[in-house]
């Protein structure tokens, strides 16, 4: 069964409008059962005043982020790396000098991280 153009964009008003019901039905339960809000001069904000209730200065470590960068880059390679040893036997020499090079680079990059102190927690 064939649908013409009117009928692909009657299916995209359809979902549209079952995720905007949706969304507003969430967004009404947690209005219903979520917790009320506390009168403003019991919950006042910081910035006029209010305590925050800890430590407002908080030095970030950058550090977390980089390791996490390193983790996704080379997690990354796996996208590469089965789909190479999927056709590894077929392809032959090829394919082992060019994950020869991949896993050079790789390499190279894991150097490089580790001589800019990367690695280091304590830094």
């Amino acid at each position: 069964m064939s649908t013409g153009i009117g009928g692909q964009y009657l299916i995209v008003v359809v979902m549209l409008v079952v995720a905007l019901l949706f969304g507003f039905f969430a967004l009404g339960l947690n209005r219903w059962f979520g917790p009320k809000t506390r009168p403003s001069e019991k919950n006042p904000a910081p910035e006029y005043g209010g305590r925050t209730g800890h430590k407002t200065w908080v030095q970030f470590r950058i550090r977390y982020a980089v390791i996490a960068l390193l983790f996704v880059a080379f997690d990354m390679e796996m996208v590469y790396m089965f789909p190479w040893a999927v056709v590894f036997k077929r392809i032959g020499l090829v394919a082992f000098l060019d994950m020869f090079v991949f896993i050079a680079i790789l390499v190279a990059a894991i150097l490089f991280a580790w001589k800019e102190g990367a690695f280091d927690w304590e830094r």
